[in-house]
Parts: C-alpha cells; structure tokens; sequence
C-alpha cells in the first residue's frame, strides 16, 4: 500500500509521463551525484530501453555518465547481437559514448554460470565504495507484465528463483515468455535499493497495478512484494495503467508536483 515512503504519479498520456520520467531522473541523478562516487542503476527490458533513453537523451550535459554504471535487471541467456537481448535494445539506442556505461551480463557455457559470474560482476562494483555496509542500487528502473511478473521473476512457484540472504542473481529457465533461459536480480537486492521506481503504461496493466498500489503483498504476484526495506518506492503510470485506481487517489495523484524535495534521502 502507499506510504510515506511511496510516490505516485500519473500521467495523462505519453508526453506527460516522458516529462515526468526525465523530470525524476534529472533530479535524482543530481542528487546522488553529490552524495559519491559510482552511481549504480539498474534496468528492465520491454519498453524500458525506450522509455530509459528517450528521458536520459533529453538531460542534455547534467549527467556525468563516467560515474554512472546500468546493469540489467534481467537478460535473456543470449549474445547481445541477438533480437532478443535486453543488452543488446540499449546498445543499439544509446549513443555510443554511452556505451561504455552499459555493465552486460556474461554470457558463459550455462545460464547458472552467467548468473554465477553477473553477481561476481554486481559484487565488485557495489561493494568497494560500500565496505561495512549494506550494497545497494542507487537506482532501479522497473517494468511489470498483466500477468504481475517484474525482472524475470514470474508468477508460478515452480517458475520462482531460488533465493537465499546471500543470493542477489538467480538463473531461470522456465520463464514462460521466450526465451526461457534468463538471468535476474532476486527481490533481496531489489527490496536493498535505495529507489525502485516502477514505469507502467496500458490498461492491460490496471489490475496489478490496484493490488501494487492498495493492497498487499501477494505470492503469485511477485511485483506486489517489491518493498524496499530502507529506500524508496516510486510509481510512474499513464491513465490507463491506473484506470482501477479510485478516482480521489488519482485526481491527488496525477495533481502531485515532482519537486526536488520529493527526492531528498
């Protein structure tokens, strides 16, 4: 349910919600570029690598991309060259010089391996500049399916990753979307960052997005149990993902101004 640590904001249409995506992530990236060093962000795939490049392309030269380093929520166990890489829809979006703030996913002899060596990866980066503390994302950037799914953890309790206090990436391959081999952040690390902002758009996401915002956690609604424990949780819909929200928790919402206090840690 909303707290005070939860922000909703609905957008009218499309334009709006670009507005306020880049509106959230200038303000935020300045911020956390004040507090230290490496800036860490995570991201999704689906209509994400769009939605991500169209808002970080309009910030224009506020960003100092050589502290930032995007990881992939999830990825597909394929080569980035292949149609179906989340890697692979960012690279071909993002300016070149940009590249270099892409962290891909190793693809070895096994998807367990992959996710065995991302989380070595993920360790190394987050770690270093955090030692005696809690590693943390500075920032997730999350997609969820009608079917309440979120990174690649999916509806099913034979579909779910096997997670243990100690395991931040988890190998899958019975995702029910092709293909069924992937590898994805675990709700542990999810549920450590320090803001986890959810971009919803279409009606066929209105159910889930009721039971995110106004109800509980549920098992076979992995998105619903995306709870930072010590962070923030922001959600980003058009109208049509918050169609079953009621009309007084919308009409607050979609009147709520994005202001830099709404950000401060």
């Amino acid at each position: 349910m909303a707290t005070n640590k939860t922000m909703i904001n609905i957008a009218k249409n499309g334009d709006e919600l670009h507005e306020h995506l880049s509106t959230f992530l200038a303000e935020r990236l300045q911020y956390l570029q004040s507090q230290h060093g490496t800036i860490s962000i995570g991201v999704s795939g689906g209509s994400m690598p769009k939605q991500f490049t169209d808002a970080i392309l309009s910030l224009g030269t506020a960003v100092d991309w050589k502290r930032i380093r995007i990881f992939m929520c999830d990825e597909r166990y394929c080569l980035p060259t292949h149609p179906d890489s989340n890697l692979g829809a960012y690279l071909k979006l993002f300016p070149r010089e940009l590249h270099e703030c892409l962290v891909p996913v190793p693809i070895e002899e096994s998807v367990a391996r992959s996710a065995e060596n991302y989380e070595k990866v993920l360790r190394c980066v987050l770690l270093p500049e955090q030692l005696n503390q809690t590693a943390r994302f500075d920032l997730l950037l999350l997609g969820v399916g009608p079917d309440g799914h979120t990174c690649s953890i999916f509806p099913a309790p034979e579909r779910l990753p096997k997670i243990t206090d100690y395991n931040w990436i988890s190998a899958t391959s019975t995702s029910p979307k092709p293909p069924a081999e992937r590898v994805t952040l675990t709700l542990p690390i999810i549920n450590m960052a320090k803001n986890v902002a959810f971009i919803i758009t279409g009606r066929s996401k209105a159910a889930v997005v009721k039971q995110m915002c106004l109800g509980g956690a549920t098992a076979n609604l992995p998105a619903t149990q995306v709870r930072p424990a010590n962070g923030k949780l922001w959600y980003f819909l058009d109208a049509d993902a918050a169609a079953e929200l009621p009309h007084d928790f919308t009409a607050a919402a979609a009147n709520a101004a994005m202001s830099p206090k709404s950000i401060e840690e």
